[in-house]
């Protein structure tokens, strides 16, 4: 059955009346649907999910964005790069059906601090604030759709083998996706083969594997300051990204020596 989408008037009535509407973001059962004075709040559209949108519940630290990565990007493999900015679809699918996911991965009565914040939150994870690549990463469905979208390989033997890798760390997503060399297909293929390859050598504890990360994204994203990065080569990233590895990762006493020589 084809999805209908939020009609825009709606969408801007939900955005705009998010304060007066924020103890409902903790309700079990769904409240946007309903019309609010400014005629039908459904808009008919082609868009028919592959598969059903029935996605994993968070189990505490087990997160499953890699589970319902699979699910949503699955549910809608056809969907263009200009059909997944709108913020039509993603406004339903946040307040109608993953609602019951969206209330148990972004938990607004989790959320510290006055309402302003929490303000702030649902606008965030709920809403698409701003059309920018940066902002359709915050939506709570949205990005899982574009996580799939971007990592995605039929040509590997597990299609979303890179989505594994990207997913493996909050920081690989960040530090890949928010800079401009994620923005290229070969260099953001390069760099998580790169960390798939070499997992081993990125560090025992997050905060290693962390600040190993970052050091590696930074190394290439300052080398596309002065390098068209779509003109290297796998080969060439690897080395460049090899090279900034076997820095990172000498001992303390080392990388202290070789600072001051």
């Amino acid at each position: 059955m084809p999805l209908d989408l939020f009609r825009m008037h709606h969408v801007r009535h939900l955005r705009g009346n998010v304060a007066q509407n924020l103890a409902r973001y903790a309700e079990r059962k769904q409240w946007a649907g309903k019309p609010t004075g400014g005629g039908t709040v459904r808009l008919a559209s082609t868009l028919e999910p592959a598969v059903p949108l029935e996605l994993e519940l968070p189990d505490g630290d087990d997160l499953k964005d890699l589970e319902n990565t699979k699910i949503v990007h699955g549910a809608f493999p056809d969907l263009t790069p200009l059909q997944a900015r709108d913020p039509r679809l993603w406004t339903r699918l946040t307040h109608m059906e993953c609602w019951a996911y969206m209330r148990k991965r972004w938990d607004v009565s989790r959320q510290t601090g006055d309402d302003a914040k929490k303000q702030r939150y649902v606008l965030e994870h709920y809403f698409i604030t701003q059309n920018q690549s940066r902002m359709l990463l915050r939506n709570g469905i949205a990005r899982l759709w574009w996580y799939g979208h971007l990592t995605h390989d039929p040509a590997r033997k597990d299609p979303y083998e890179l989505t594994a890798v990207l997913l493996s760390s909050l920081d690989i997503a960040q530090q890949l996706l928010e800079r401009n060399m994620g923005r290229a297909p070969a260099v953001r293929t390069a760099f998580l083969d790169f960390l798939r390859k070499n997992a081993g050598s990125l560090g025992t504890s997050s905060e290693q594997r962390r600040n190993r990360i970052r050091a590696l994204a930074k190394s290439l994203n300052l080398r596309g300051g002065f390098t068209l990065l779509d003109c290297l080569t796998a080969t060439d990233i690897e080395t460049i990204l090899a090279n900034e590895l076997s820095v990172v990762a000498r001992p303390s006493e080392v990388a202290r020596e070789v600072t001051i020589v």
